[in-house]
């Protein structure tokens, strides 16, 4: 797991050698066993001497190192790396192949690594070293674009073909690692993070006002390409991009769309007993392959299925004396714990609980959000932020997750109407009526059936005039949005967020398996994890066979008896404790908020200045500031963290 840059620049004069190493040095968290930075002329390649450039061992004789550039200097590569594969120096990247004219700066695990070398090797292809990335270099030198199609695993990568003048790229199926790219007439850029384009220098800092908006109306943040940065553009899951330095052009290509199974079924035991069969396959060898590591690999453990499942699978492939980390509190409301204690108790793993305190996170907040890149959602991204701190300090530099199961399996509680509405639509009553009984009894179903459809679906189809009258009336905070921005920016808004999410289960699960929910917790794992250098693995949101297998399977048998994520339950009943296996309530990685915020509101009070007019009503939202604050109205206060947050990102990036 890395951090990658680059720079194409037209404009004469351009310290390429500089602005690489100023990128670098903004993501060195994502890397910092090692640094490479290489330059491009009309003819060749241009290693950089850099602080921790290494002696290769395979004698390529094309390797320059140099100090200064040259005129004819027009692009660069940079990267920083964190070794998990192959620990020796022919691992250093940007990675050339034989001839020097094809370079590769990597980000990513893939993990059928092993699998596609030998294929290539069958096909004649020579390898120097054991890593992966060498491995996406030949492929892609073999196959091309079509290379991405045999891969099973996250990545964001670029390759530079300097005969064609041209950069490939391409990013993961589900989003897993982050690629963001910028151009104008002068420059061509791309990192894996937003802020080694923005801090660097290399274009001016501004924030995008529509973002803004969609972010303190709506909570949507970045579910579009143009982010919260103004002229950073996103590189979306399951696409390559190709820059052509000589016609000066960006062209995007999808190469991925998810399919899923659109049939209403009645369950059949035989049926469901194969699928649970072969999920359980399926899930076995995912982790198996997530294992693959010549460092240490450990987990992160909540107490809930997801992890307890991936932890205990582990164990079972042999991984006894694991390290697993646990997010907790004092608060029961809150916390996991006990249960995170039958797993690590079942399996003999040393336990590691990170208990996050208010204080804590005041003393931390500009770190935490400037290591995002954008405003959270809640504070609940803090205790991730916190794991991961203590992963690092441990030692451990992969942990694998959980990320990605409740959008596979089913496991929010919202996905039960689209159940019961598959059932409806299907003429399915008696199955209707057994899960709302299921659910807890007949009233109750139909009760919350009656009060989630409204919100998620009914309220979407009133006149749109009706609409953002209700919206403003329910949502408080709409009147603080400033009247710049909601005159410029509203009526689009409003309009999107109009947009009714698929009805079906499988729909429904697809459309937040690359929007809304996953999208952000991914980026939020990415940020957390990486910060802190750590590499985090999460099956359930990149294994392609488990994927593939889980959405190609009816609706109809993946929340069953008011029981969310049955299939996964099923499939993982002989790993896991009987207490975590019969659990029907889900916490979520759920942390404190309202208490936290209310103990620091008074302090969060210097990021609120009269600078923030332009976005929002600075002097009316002070005034109720104690109002929504307080330990009284929950959802309000929730959504009112927008504006914390915000405000700190802005002081935090000098916007």
């Amino acid at each position: 797991m890395c951090g990658i840059n680059g720079v194409f620049s037209r404009k004469p004069g351009t310290d390429l050698i500089s602005l690489a190493s100023r990128m670098n040095a903004l993501i060195q968290h994502r890397g910092p066993d090692d640094e490479g930075i290489v330059l491009f002329d009309d003819a060749k390649a241009y290693p950089k001497a850099t602080p921790k450039s290494v002696t290769r061992e395979d004698g390529i004789n094309y390797l320059e190192y140099i100090n200064e550039q040259s005129n004819e200097t027009f692009g660069v590569f940079g990267h920083q790396r964190l070794s998990i594969i192959d620990l020796s120096a022919l691992g250093h990247e940007p990675l050339a192949d034989e001839t020097g004219n094809y370079w590769l700066t990597y980000n990513g695990e893939l993990y059928n690594y092993l699998e596609i070398r030998q294929e290539l090797k069958e096909l004649g292809v020579l390898f120097r070293s054991s890593t992966d990335a060498e491995v996406v270099l030949k492929a892609f030198i073999y196959w091309g674009k079509e290379c991405v199609l045999k891969f099973n695993g996250m990545w964001a990568f670029s390759i530079y073909n300097l005969k064609k003048k041209e950069v490939f790229s391409s990013r993961d199926r589900f989003g897993v690692k982050p690629f963001y790219y910028t151009i104008d007439r002068e420059n061509f850029a791309f990192s894996s993070e937003q802020k080694a384009i923005v801090m660097s220098g290399l274009i001016p800092r501004k924030i995008n006002k529509k973002a803004a908006f969609d972010y303190l109306a709506f909570a949507s943040l970045e579910q579009e390409p143009n982010g919260m940065f103004e002229n950073i553009v996103e590189l979306e899951p399951g696409y390559n991009l190709v820059f052509n330095y000589k016609t000066w052009t960006v062209k995007t290509e999808q190469f991925y769309n998810l399919k899923f199974n659109r049939r209403k079924e009645s369950i059949n035991s035989e049926k469901e007993n194969t699928y649970i069969e072969n999920i359980s396959h399926l899930f076995k060898s995912a982790i198996d392959l997530r294992l693959r590591s010549d460092v240490s690999v450990g987990a992160c453990l909540s107490g809930g299925i997801d992890s307890s499942a991936i932890v205990c699978q582990m164990a079972d492939l042999g991984n006894t004396d694991m390290h697993t980390f646990t997010a907790s509190s004092k608060d029961p409301e809150f916390d996991e714990t006990k249960f995170a204690n039958l797993v690590n108790q079942k399996i003999g793993a040393q336990s590691n609980l990170i208990y996050p305190k208010s204080e804590e996170l005041l003393k931390d907040i500009e770190e935490l959000i400037y290591a995002q890149d954008i405003p959270l959602f809640s504070t609940s991204t803090y205790a991730q932020f916190r794991v991961m701190k203590k992963v690092k300090e441990t030692g451990i530099k992969v942990v694998l997750d959980g990320q990605g199961g409740d959008e596979l399996f089913g496991g929010y509680l919202p996905y039960h109407i689209n159940q019961w509405m598959d059932d409806l639509r299907s003429g399915n009553i008696i199955r209707l009526v057994r899960e709302l009984k299921g659910f807890d009894s007949l009233s109750t179903g139909i009760q919350y059936f009656t009060k989630e459809y409204l919100k998620n679906y009914g309220i979407k189809e009133m006149p749109s005039v009706i609409y953002k009258r209700l919206i403003k009336k329910v949502q408080k905070e709409h009147q603080y949005i400033s009247d710049d921005l909601m005159k410029n920016h509203g009526n689009l808004g409003y309009k999107k967020s109009r947009k009714r999410p698929p009805k079906s289960l499988n729909g429904i699960l697809k459309h937040q398996f690359y929007n809304t929910r996953l999208k952000q917790y991914l980026k939020c794992e990415d940020r957390c994890s990486m910060w802190h250098s750590v590499e985090a693995r999460v099956p359930f949101s990149d294994d392609i066979n488990l994927i593939e297998y889980v959405f190609n399977i009816p609706g109809s048998y993946k929340i069953q008896k008011g029981n969310k994520k049955y299939l996964l339950k099923e499939a993982t009943e002989h790993l896991l404790p009987e207490a975590i296996y019969n659990r029907k309530d889900k916490m979520g990685y759920v942390t404190p908020n309202n208490q936290w915020i209310f103990a620091i509101k008074d302090d969060l009070k210097k990021y609120f200045t009269p600078d923030l007019e332009e976005y929002f009503n600075y002097g009316a939202l002070m005034k109720d500031y104690d109002e929504f604050f307080n330990q009284v109205t929950i959802p309000e206060n929730q959504r009112m963290f927008k504006f914390i947050a915000f405000a700190v990102w802005k002081k935090t990036y000098g916007l």
